[in-house]
């Protein structure tokens, strides 16, 4: 979106206002994290963390950029109101040299006066990185982008505010986010697949040994971090690119049913044999049977007064050493709240 001289006046012009004026001061202590988020992009599948707390927005294939909060997202969009907070953005452009990206970025604002580029790393990788800054005073619109590549593939990683106090009070967020990074990247098949892609295909689609946690109706679970949130009529779905590997949480009444009626009828329905176990210290019972050709599958129940649980979990048999132990760690990770 391209800026007007006149727009980036008015942010400098906000700023000497608000400095005259005797605005509400700001705690400035130094942000820290806190709990993260992973977000992965299902088209280039670039990959970073920010604080699960901030306001995204996402263009799948484009950008994707976290906000502090929604009165921050209005003050990037607007610049002349909402609050002074800062923002995370990740973005990709295929078919571009780093430098080509660099000139394009400054060709599309007026108004903002750029330094570099100078040598940086994404991801371990040689990179350039670019400074930019509009207006004066202590709410100067600033911040830097930080350009890398896989091929064709350019990857930016941008973090902003306004004014250099800002840019130290988010400094651990921008790292934590900007060393996160994994650089998007386009995975070329042509022909029939041969065993090195697979291997590669594999490898990006495998459950991340990282888990997070998720709080539901009554209940909360554990989930690989590069797994997707879907809820469901019944409770809500984990899955990651290789669809059809999922973890499911059904919650359904139990109509003042036992644990071992409520796994009977189950059995029976599913086709498969239970065994006992224990869930979260509550007793469990677990069916072990093959829902879909070349998958396996295995449901966990619980049942605590009027509701039943049911945790589901199917897993590609090809990859059953990657995906198995991970789902049966997030199965086992079920607790009643």
């Amino acid at each position: 979106m391209k800026r007007t001289s006149i727009y980036i006046y008015i942010i400098a012009l906000t700023s000497v206002l608000a400095i005259g004026c005797g605005k509400k001061s700001e705690d400035m202590t130094p942000v820290q994290p806190g709990e993260t988020t992973v977000f992965r992009d299902q088209v280039y599948k670039f990959s970073f963390k920010a604080p699960k707390s901030w306001v995204v927005e996402s263009v799948p294939g484009a950008t994707t950029a976290y906000y502090s909060s929604q009165g921050s997202e209005v003050r990037f969009q607007k610049f002349t109101e909402g609050d002074y907070g800062a923002k995370i953005e990740v973005g990709v452009r295929d078919g571009y040299t780093k430098e080509q990206a660099i000139e394009d970025f400054k060709k599309s604002f007026e108004g903002i006066t750029f330094k570099g580029p100078e040598p940086a790393t994404l991801e371990n990788l040689p990179a350039l990185k670019i400074s930019f800054s509009a207006g004066a005073g202590d709410d100067a619109y600033m911040g830097y982008r930080i350009y890398g590549n896989k091929d064709s593939v350019v990857t930016y990683f941008e973090a902003s505010t306004f004014g250099q106090k800002r840019m130290d009070k988010y400094k651990s967020v921008f790292d934590l986010a900007e060393k996160s990074l994994t650089l998007g990247y386009v995975l070329k098949i042509t022909g029939k697949m041969d065993s090195a892609t697979m291997a590669k295909l594999k490898e990006e689609t495998k459950p991340s040994e990282n888990f997070t946690s998720y709080s539901g109706a009554g209940f909360s679970i554990s989930y690989p971090d590069n797994f997707n949130i879907q809820t469901t009529g019944k409770g809500v779905k984990f899955e990651g690119e290789w669809k059809g590997a999922t973890i499911i949480v059904d919650v359904t009444p139990s109509n003042n049913a036992s644990l071992d009626a409520y796994t009977a009828a189950a059995a029976k329905a599913l086709g498969g044999s239970a065994s006992g176990t224990t869930i979260g210290g509550e007793p469990a019972k677990v069916i072990n049977y093959s829902a879909a050709s070349g998958y396996g599958s295995r449901a966990y129940l619980v049942v605590k007064g009027a509701n039943a649980y049911r945790i589901t979990i199917n897993w590609p048999k090809e990859l059953e050493s990657s995906f198995r132990p991970a789902f049966e760690k997030a199965a086992t990770s079920f607790k009643l709240k």
